[in-house]
């Protein structure tokens, strides 16, 4: 190594010490300064689907009266199903097993075979009927014939921006025409329309075919938003690169009538950090497949005790992503995504003549999915699963000879993530959420991939960036209630740990856990939001600002 890289590495590790003796005489620990890696982190959002704001309905013809008189008495001494061609006749069988061999009023035989519509029906066969068709009974057999229903045509009443050639093309890929109507692929077809951005509510109609057993579909669009987004006013900032935080987001629908998006992200805080994000994607086929390229940037300058170094920073990001829903229904739903991206990093301590650049190429994979549900009164749960493999690159000399002697994060390097969250209903206004995220890692990751449980989405008593590491668990215990319409209150419990280094490379501590309790109240009225939340803790002091007790977090939204 060179003494103008010896010199270099010399004054880090000077300056490490001095963020370590500033942080001890106001927090009693040593406190490491934010960069531009964890101003990404903190601000970057993962690539996830956009829910429409009501959900599709799709309505079925009336059942007409069979007309016969019901207290007619006939004997069955055997049922023979006809018609059925999605659900064999035993299994229908077993369902009118109990009206065979006695004789009963057409009242009751009709009963009977309605258990078959009925079975039709719980299956998502919207449409399907079993009925007794005018015959001459002979030896008792009774013929009960099946309608499963098939599609014979689709079309499309359009009232939004959106081409009707390409909802045309949505409702096509779906292969409907000729086939059994079943819920999951009307659904389908329905929540890939109402998923595109410009269009509003969507609902399907199915009307009787030209043929017996037939239906026809007629899907109507709504007129959507063209523009949408919020703003908010928050204190879930990082204290050193500005607690106070002004954001907002906006939505372009539709630009190009095809179901694209073009939308702007940006925040700005009391210490001058400020990011923004723009992002384009619009539908490939018309499957669900979306494409999409996204493009951010953000500054920071250290405030409040590190503001005597004159440390800023920069990081930029340029990516590509996709996102497919593999099942799109009412009650689940299983989304894949990908995501490539470039990060460009750089931070400067100016104090001391100190530039540290970086840059990496990122990959991600992950899945999303939710599910609702009837369980003890209904449910609802959601869970992902990413897995990130990356290239790091240090480009300035000193802070990758730094790194060679110990953390050694430059390099190829993966990590996986798991969430998962359930929201139970425990009474008409009183439910339980509980949800758990988790971080795995190969080796020692920069900062802009660690995992982080303090903060007000984490262990809430402690503050933007406490316990940052490699490797750990998060879990959050809340039980909310419904005081009136617009108004919730919630207690809570939060619990973590971290491990800082997946490979120790220096002596000392590393992992911290934490844990925390508190109230929140949350109300909404018209365009307008508002959360409070208070949290206490019972455990060690925060190590990355000062220690609170309570802490208090707040937000002020408006949507639009």
């Amino acid at each position: 190594m060179s003494r103008k890289h010896l010199r270099r590495v010399s004054c880090l590790s000077l300056l490490a010490t001095a963020f370590g003796l500033l942080s001890g005489t106001a927090f009693a620990q040593t406190a490491t300064p934010p960069d531009a890696g964890q101003t990404l982190r903190d601000n970057r959002q993962p690539v996830a689907p956009q829910r429409p704001s009501s959900l599709p309905s799709l309505s079925v013809p009336d059942e007409t009266d069979p007309g016969s008189d019901p207290s007619q008495r006939l004997t069955v001494s055997a049922i023979r199903i006809e018609g059925n061609t999605n659900v064999p006749t035993p299994v229908l069988m077993t369902l009118v097993a109990d009206a065979q061999g006695k004789e009963q009023s057409l009242g009751e035989l009709r009963a009977a075979v309605r258990r078959i519509t009925d079975y039709y029906r719980a299956h998502g066969y919207v449409v399907a009927r079993a009925y007794i068709p005018a015959q001459t009974i002979d030896n008792g057999i009774v013929v009960v014939r099946v309608l499963e229903g098939r599609l014979a045509g689709a079309a499309i009443d359009n009232h939004s921006a959106v081409l009707t050639t390409y909802l045309q093309a949505v409702l096509n890929a779906q292969k409907l025409n000729g086939e059994v109507i079943v819920s999951r692929t009307t659904d389908r077809a329905l929540l890939l329309m109402a998923d595109l951005p410009g269009v509003g509510k969507v609902s399907g109609k199915l009307k009787p075919g030209a043929e017996v057993g037939t239906s026809d579909l007629i899907v109507t669009a709504g007129a959507g938003k063209r523009f949408e987004g919020n703003i908010s006013l928050d204190t879930y900032g990082n204290r050193y690169t500005g607690q106070n935080r002004l954001s907002g987001q906006a939505a372009f629908n539709n630009p190009l009538h095809l179901g694209d998006r073009l939308s702007v992200q940006t925040t700005l805080t009391d210490e001058n950090m400020l990011y923004g994000r723009a992002a384009y994607d619009l539908p490939f086929g018309g499957n669900g497949l979306r494409i999409g390229a996204a493009v951010s940037n953000s500054s920071y300058e250290l405030g409040r005790e590190f503001a005597s170094l004159d440390a800023t920073g920069t990081a930029r990001t340029t990516g590509l992503y996709a996102l497919y829903p593999v099942v799109r229904s009412l009650n689940h739903n299983i989304w894949l995504s990908t995501n490539v991206e470039s990060r460009d990093l750089k931070d400067e301590i100016a104090s001391v003549n100190v530039v540290t650049h970086k840059s990496a190429s990122v990959a991600t994979l992950a899945a999303y999915g939710d599910m609702t549900d009837a369980f003890f009164g209904g449910g609802y749960t959601s869970w992902s699963l990413s897995y990130v493999s990356g290239n790091l690159k240090i480009n300035s000399a000193a802070a990758r000879a730094t790194d060679a002697l110990g953390p050694m994060t430059a390099g190829h390097y993966s990590k996986l993530a798991f969430s998962a969250s359930r929201l139970q209903a425990l009474t008409a206004k009183t439910s339980l959420s509980l949800s758990l995220n988790t971080q795995a890692a190969g080796k020692n990751l920069d900062s802009s991939e660690k995992f982080v449980i303090g903060g007000i989405y984490g262990v809430r008593a402690y503050p933007q960036g406490e316990g940052a590491g490699d490797t750990g668990w998060l879990a959050n215990v809340e039980l909310r209630h419904q005081v009136r319409s617009g108004l919730q209150v919630a207690a809570f419990y939060d619990a973590g740990r971290v491990q800082f280094s997946r490979n120790l490379y220096a002596p000392g501590r590393n992992a911290q856990s934490l844990d925390s309790y508190g109230l929140s109240a949350a109300a909404q009225r018209g365009h307008v939001n508002a959360r409070i939340t208070m949290a206490f803790h019972d455990g060690e002091n925060a190590t990355t600002a000062p220690d609170r007790r309570p802490r208090l977090w707040a937000s002020l939204g408006y949507s639009f």
